[in-house]
């Protein structure tokens, strides 16, 4: 066999040995590879370590520059139960009412039933009644929207650039039409930030129950707004729930003590004409004081049944409110969810990408120059 026959190579035993396969790699080309490999890691490690603390550095500062405050999460779970004035409650309103002359109309539909309830509960009309409110906060007595304004985090993110709305605070207690135009300003600032901190949703399509849950950056402030909130939705479900009970309520009540009223006059009157004609003997005298004991006998009998009506449409009222059962308060300490920074590892990550480009250039310089 000729010795330049490149199929076929020599060992020292005289064995002919063929070469490898091109899809093959021996396991001496492995070793061979792993100590180059260790040879450029001992010749450039200073430099890796270089590049990946310079990344390290700069994704920290990003993350210093950067970093967002944690944010508190509280929920209520809670069940809504409707009044029993939907049926019997308005029958009786309707036999009360004929006594006035006042029709049955057909129910207005219920803003507090499905998805109506949803939307009701983040509406800014409620939103700013429970803002409108005073608080015991931390043992002292504050404005709840003023709490909010300091300790949300509005200040600094959708009032950076305001100067005015940053140093922004109510003075008291106010209605919407008291509002200024800066306080309808940072009123609707307020409430369109909290519809996105807030969520009111069902847990299951077949319960109930119904969850109010709200994320904010001060413990305190989620856990006061969200119990305030659902305490305001609570008096506020139950004024319009009522309405039309407190309105007859109202109306017998007034025509009660109207009758009061007359009555009280009749029984002057008629105490009055007993103590100047107790020795009468005439008969038109005695007609007289029939009459107004007639009167006063007939006005105290209306009375009382004015008294009996207005006590029924208190119990109607009762009957009609609903009936707010907090399943789930809100425990402290509420969950805190601190937002991850990525920064450093990001840093980390480019640099060492940049650097094994770095390190491939240098070797490959390195090896052309050692060839020349």
């Amino acid at each position: 066999m000729s010795p330049n026959n490149p199929t076929t190579a020599s060992n020292p035993n005289g064995l002919s040995q063929r070469p490898l396969p091109p899809d093959q790699i021996s396991p001496k080309a492995v070793v061979l590879k792993v100590m180059q490999l260790k040879n450029v890691a001992r010749r450039n490690w200073k430099l890796l370590v270089i590049f990946l603390a310079i990344g390290a550095g700069i994704g920290f500062i990003y993350d210093l520059m950067n970093k967002k405050p944690a944010v508190y999460s509280a929920d209520i779970l809670f069940n809504l139960g409707g009044g029993g004035g939907a049926s019997g409650g308005l029958g009786e309103l309707g036999a009360l009412a004929g006594a006035f002359g006042i029709g049955q109309g057909t129910p207005d539909a219920n803003i507090f039933v499905g998805d109506n309830f949803l939307i009701y509960a983040k509406s800014r009309p409620v939103l700013e009644k429970t803002l409108m409110k005073n608080d015991t906060i931390n043992g002292k007595d504050t404005m709840l929207v003023n709490y909010y304004i300091r300790h949300s985090g509005i200040r600094d993110k959708e009032w950076e650039k305001s100067d005015t709305l940053r140093s922004f605070y109510f003075s008291r207690i106010k209605k919407p039409s008291e509002y200024t135009k800066l306080e309808q300003i940072a009123m609707s600032d307020i409430c369109t930030r909290i519809a996105t901190e807030m969520s009111v949703t069902q847990p299951e399509r077949k319960s109930s129950f119904m969850e109010l849950r709200c994320a904010m950056e001060d413990e305190m402030l989620a856990a006061t707004f969200l119990t305030s909130h659902l305490e305001t939705i609570e008096e506020d479900y139950r004024q319009k729930q009522t309405k039309k009970s407190r309105e007859m309520y109202d109306l017998l009540k007034d025509r009660a003590d109207s009758i009061a009223r007359v009555m009280n006059r009749t029984d002057s009157r008629l105490a009055q004409y007993i103590d100047q004609n107790q020795q009468i003997v005439v008969a038109q005298g005695k007609v007289t004081e029939t009459k107004l004991q007639r009167n006063s006998s007939f006005l105290s009998t209306l009375y009382y049944q004015a008294l009996q009506s207005a006590d029924n449409m208190r119990l109607s009222m009762i009957r009609e409110a609903p009936l707010f059962t907090i399943i789930k308060g809100v425990y402290y300490p509420l969950y805190k969810d601190v937002p991850s920074t990525l920064g450093v590892q990001a840093g980390i990550a480019l640099a060492l990408v940049l650097a094994v480009i770095v390190i491939f250039l240098r070797e490959t310089y390195r090896s052309v120059m050692q060839e020349k």
